[in-house]
C-alpha cells in the first residue's frame, strides 16, 4: 500500500515537462471513451480508425504484466473492448477490402517489444523554422494527387501472403513518390513513407537494420521538426490529424521527443466528453483534411478518432513501462 501510494505522488521530467504518475489515469480514461465510441459507430469506421484500435490493442498488450502490474486490470479492459470491436468490425470490412484484413488489420503483427530511445532525434528537427510549417501547407494539396498509399500497402500485401522473410518491392510510382521525391517530403508524405516501411517490416520483408534505423531516425527527425514548428508558432490546431499520426508512428518507434506531457494534455483536451476527436480545430485549413476521413453528424473524424486513441495508448505504453514501474 506505502509503495502505491509512493507511486502515485511521483512526477518525472519528460524532456523538460513534469509528468505525474496520476497521468496515468487519464490516458486510460480517454482510451476507454475512444473505445466506446468507436463501438458506437462500429458500421460506420472505416479501416483506418480500426488500424488505430489494432494498434491499441497491440500496444497496450506489450505492457501486460500476468497480473503483477497495478495497471493489470486496466490493460486488460482495454484489450478486450479492442478484441470486442474487431471481431465486429473485421467481417464488415473484409467484405469490402479483402486484402486488408490479414495484411494490415492483423493485431500480432503489430505486437513487440517497445524501446524506447532518449534524444535520439538530429538537432535540425529543434530548431524553430517556419519554412517547414510552409512545406507542410503549400504540400498539403498534393495529397490527392499521390497515389493512394493503399495501393502502395497492398503491395506490401501481395508480396507476403505468407508471413516469412522476403524480399518485397512497391511499385514504381509509390516509389517516386514515397522515396525519391524527398525535397517534396512533408506532413503525410512523411507518415506514409515510415508507415511503408514499418507495414514492410511488420509482414517479415528482408530490410537492413542499420538501414531501417538511419530511415527511420531522419523521417522521425523530419516529423519531430514539423510538430515542434507546429507547436512554437502555435499551428497544431490547423493540423490536429496529422499532429496525432506523427505522434502514432514515431511513438510506435519509441522516440521519446514524441511523448510530452504538453502534447499529452493537448490531445486530452482536444478529445470531446464523447471519447471522439475531431479532424481540426480550427477553421483556417479544412482543404487540407486528409481525403479518406469520415466525418460524422457531430463533428468528429473516424481517421482521427482511432489516431487518437493510438496515440494515448502509445503514452500509456510509455508512461507504464518508462515511468509507473513496479
Amino acid at each position: 500500500m506505502l509503495q502505491t501510494v509512493g507511486l502515485l505522488c511521483l512526477a518525472i521530467l519528460s524532456h523538460g515537462n513534469l509528468f505525474q504518475i496520476q497521468d496515468i489515469i487519464k490516458v486510460r480514461n480517454g482510451i476507454e471513451k475512444s473505445l466506446m465510441y468507436i463501438n458506437e459507430k462500429y458500421k460506420e469506421v472505416n479501416v483506418d480508425c480500426l488500424f488505430g484500435v489494432v494498434l491499441t490493442q497491440a500496444v497496450v498488450q506489450d505492457v501486460y504484466q500476468n497480473g503483477s502490474h497495478l495497471m493489470d486490470e486496466s490493460s486488460q479492459n482495454i484489450i478486450r473492448r479492442s478484441s470486442n470491436i474487431l471481431n465486429k468490425t473485421i467481417p464488415l470490412v473484409r467484405n469490402e477490402e479483402l486484402w486488408v484484413v490479414p495484411t494490415l488489420l492483423n493485431v500480432d503483427i503489430w505486437m513487440k517489444d517497445l524501446v524506447y530511445k532518449y534524444n535520439d532525434l538530429y538537432s535540425f528537427s529543434k530548431i524553430p523554422n517556419y519554412g517547414i510549417l510552409d512545406n507542410v501547407h503549400r504540400f498539403g494539396d498534393r495529397n490527392s494527387q499521390l497515389p493512394n498509399s493503399n495501393f502502395c500497402l497492398q503491395d506490401i500485401a501481395n508480396w507476403t501472403s505468407k508471413i516469412m522473410p522476403r524480399m518485397c518491392s512497391i511499385r514504381g510510382d509509390c516509389w517516386k513518390t514515397y522515396y525519391e521525391m524527398d525535397r517534396f517530403s512533408s506532413g503525410y508524405i512523411l507518415t506514409h513513407k515510415l508507415l511503408l516501411l514499418q507495414l514492410a517490416k511488420a509482414r517479415k520483408c528482408i530490410i537492413n537494420k542499420e538501414v531501417y534505423d538511419q530511415e527511420t531516425k531522419l523521417l522521425c527527425s523530419l516529423i519531430y521538426a514539423e510538430i515542434y514548428n507546429g507547436d512554437y508558432f502555435k499551428e497544431l490546431d490547423e493540423t490536429f490529424d496529422l499532429f496525432l499520426e506523427e505522434i502514432v508512428v514515431c511513438g510506435y518507434e519509441g522516440y521519446t521527443e514524441f511523448f510530452q506531457t504538453k502534447w499529452l494534455y493537448y490531445i486530452l483536451d482536444s478529445q470531446r466528453n464523447s471519447g471522439c476527436f475531431a479532424a481540426f480545430l480550427t477553421d483556417k485549413r479544412k482543404s487540407k483534411i486528409k481525403r479518406n476521413i469520415n466525418v460524422f453528424e457531430d463533428g468528429c473524424a473516424d481517421h482521427t478518432t482511432g489516431l487518437g486513441m493510438a496515440a494515448l495508448s502509445l503514452y500509456y505504453n510509455f508512461i507504464v513501462k518508462e515511468i509507473f514501474i513496479l
